[in-house]
């Protein structure tokens, strides 16, 4: 079951991902770009890059894409499950519901979000190396220069810890919303609508809370070097 789910988040996801990850890795370069290429700073632009993308929005983005696609397909199945007594007939039959349902989804979430934060940042900073290079005008050894002189291991594995978070929270909502769906196709829809609201939500408040944690324990990565 674990390795079911984990098939159906990988295939699901890609495309949604990619296409976020490539516009918003042209967007930042373009902004961001022309800002410090008017202050005659834009040799910087790939140290902004790790602090706007490898930090924030990569594991963000990947949080919400999953809950969007993933959980919402999660929370309509055992919606539909629940209104069908599927789920009572499985306790009936002797298996436990926490065991058979509730943990291979809530792990398969947990690592996958993580691990396709991974591509997520692939995309995001070579669509953002490319447009940096070929509209901005930014050389491309300064480029890299400053995005490895800013990039940390700070940076990586905090994005990925955040995005496994990211995934226990999914899952507790998307799940939770789909085993106490009730009220036949209406109450599933209902269920799936307020799953990924509460998923988008929670998601937001859990990077305020987190990113502020990590810079106030790692002071210097307050610094755009």
């Amino acid at each position: 079951e674990f390795f079911d789910q984990c098939r159906f988040i990988l295939t699901a996801n890609f495309i949604p991902l990619l296409l976020t990850g490539v516009g918003w890795g042209i967007i930042v370069s373009l902004e961001a770009g022309h800002f410090f290429r008017a202050a005659s700073s834009e040799y910087r632009l790939g140290g902004f890059t790790v602090m706007a993308n490898i930090r924030e929005f990569s594991p963000v983005a990947t949080g919400l894409m999953i809950a969007a696609v993933s959980g919402t397909a999660i929370v309509a199945d055992l919606g539909a499950r629940q209104v069908r007594q599927e789920l009572e007939a499985l306790s009936v039959m002797g298996l436990s519901n926490v065991l058979f349902i509730v943990v291979p989804r809530a792990l398969a979430l947990m690592a996958m979000t993580a691990l396709y934060n991974v591509p997520m940042m692939l995309f995001t900073t070579l669509s953002g190396f490319f447009i940096a290079i070929a509209v901005v005008g930014v050389n491309p050894g300064a480029f890299l220069a400053s995005f490895f002189t800013q990039g940390t291991l700070v940076d990586l594995f905090g994005g990925e810890i955040k995005c496994i978070l990211f995934g226990a929270l999914v899952a507790a909502i998307c799940i939770y919303k789909g085993i106490s769906a009730k009220g036949g196709a209406e109450g599933v829809a209902r269920a799936v609508h307020s799953g990924v609201v509460w998923c988008f939500v929670g998601i937001q408040a859990l990077e305020y809370l987190y990113t502020p944690t990590v810079l106030a324990l790692f002071h210097n990565q307050n610094v755009l070097r």
